[in-house]
């Protein structure tokens, strides 16, 4: 089994889908993120303020970062993951925050 040490975690900044399948002249965009990373909120923030001008011209849906470890050690899974490694999250730069924190905020 991997430790909490021995994963590697990567992130992907943006992916382009222009798959238009209700052509309804909007546009619809997904952010991605988690609430444990404090550049998404500002940049949720700051953005919040340009997609009100568009108005019902645009449709952003929330989406929330989780990545599957069922190969991780017992004490991890507890800590930082739900369905059995399924769902788990970290915050590395803050050891009083468990990954279970991030996915139950994310979730409220």
């Amino acid at each position: 089994m991997k430790t909490a040490s021995e994963i590697e975690l990567k992130q992907i900044s943006l992916v382009a889908d222009f798959d238009i399948r209700r052509p309804d002249n909007r546009v619809e965009y997904d952010i991605w993120y988690s609430s444990s990373n404090e550049n998404a909120l500002d940049f949720i923030e700051d953005f919040m303020k340009v997609d009100q001008r568009f108005g019902d011209q645009v449709l952003m849906t929330p989406r929330f970062v989780f990545w599957e470890c069922r190969d991780c050690d017992e004490e991890f899974l507890e800590e930082n993951c739900f369905g059995g490694g399924k769902y788990c999250a970290t915050e590395t730069g803050n050891p009083l925050i468990t990954g279970i924190d991030i996915v139950l905020e994310d979730l409220r």
